[in-house]
């Protein structure tokens, strides 16, 4: 991603957590059973809340970045989207698809039901089922939560930092932060893993067809083969330091829930 890129996605990410942390503040705690993740699960950010907090953000997006003004593309993935949507595990909230003008391939989603896609990434998909794909997995992460999960668990953490400064135990603060971004880079490499899982689910129901991940997946390995994660034979990089699954952990995920079990040669590639 362009460096561009990655400054307008963090201004997003701290202005979403601002609007976030104010709602948030005034909440309380709450319980429901998320369908997704087949879990009983205590928040104190309410759906209308989530919602709120995804309409704004989706308007600041639209007013920093150029919306493709090509209305079939747009239709196109609205579409799809709508399909996927229909079929997900938050069918009460209303899905929103906009492909935005960035050559980059990459896609995102706001809490409450926002799905973005880069002109790039529908460019590089080869068909419906591959770009079903990309966009069940981005209606995965709004139906489990994960974006609102992991905000909260950060609140939290900040919580528990003030307690430990006020006591004056500065070290023990400093430890807990570093134990903390570690928890929390496999508790997003696990979200995208999770998210995969639901997204085959999510395809078999709309009618398209599961496998187009695994050859979008191997696009992707094509795409990034020179970045460096992927390293020589022999070469490790310690997983903690990532915070997504590399592509062919990400394929043996999206094996397990086809076939239920992987090839041999998937659990080799695949990092422990």
């Amino acid at each position: 991603m362009a460096a561009s890129g990655i400054v307008a996605q963090a201004r997003r990410a701290v202005r979403w957590g601002l609007l976030l942390g104010g709602l948030a503040a005034t909440g309380c705690v709450g319980s429901s059973f998320n369908l997704a993740t087949q879990q009983q699960e205590y928040t104190i950010t309410s759906t209308e809340q989530e919602v709120e907090v995804g309409r704004k953000v989706a308007r600041q997006v639209v007013d920093e970045v150029a919306v493709v003004a090509d209305e079939p593309v747009q239709q196109r993935v609205r579409d799809i989207g709508q399909r996927i949507a229909a079929v997900c595990d938050r069918r009460e909230l209303v899905y929103h698809f906009t492909v935005i003008a960035d050559d980059d391939v990459n896609a995102f989603s706001l809490p409450g039901g926002y799905v973005f896609l880069d002109d790039g990434l529908v460019k590089k998909t080869a068909n419906d089922d591959e770009l079903a794909g990309v966009i069940a997995h981005e209606v995965a992460h709004i139906a489990a939560r994960h974006a609102v999960k992991r905000y909260e668990s950060n609140l939290g953490l900040q919580i528990v930092q003030l307690a430990s400064l006020a006591a004056r135990r500065g070290a023990a603060t400093r430890g807990l932060s570093v134990a903390a971004r570690v928890a929390q880079l496999a508790y997003a490499r696990q979200d995208e893993l999770e998210a995969d899982r639901l997204a085959v689910r999510y395809l078999q129901a709309a009618g398209f067809d599961p496998k187009a991940m695994l050859t979008f997946l191997e696009t992707l390995r094509d795409l990034h083969s020179d970045k460096a994660q992927y390293l020589p034979r022999g070469v490790v990089r310690p997983q903690y330091a990532t915070t997504h699954p590399f592509v062919p952990e990400r394929t043996l995920a999206v094996k397990e829930a086809l076939f239920g079990v992987a090839d041999y040669i998937d659990y080799l590639n695949a990092p422990e």
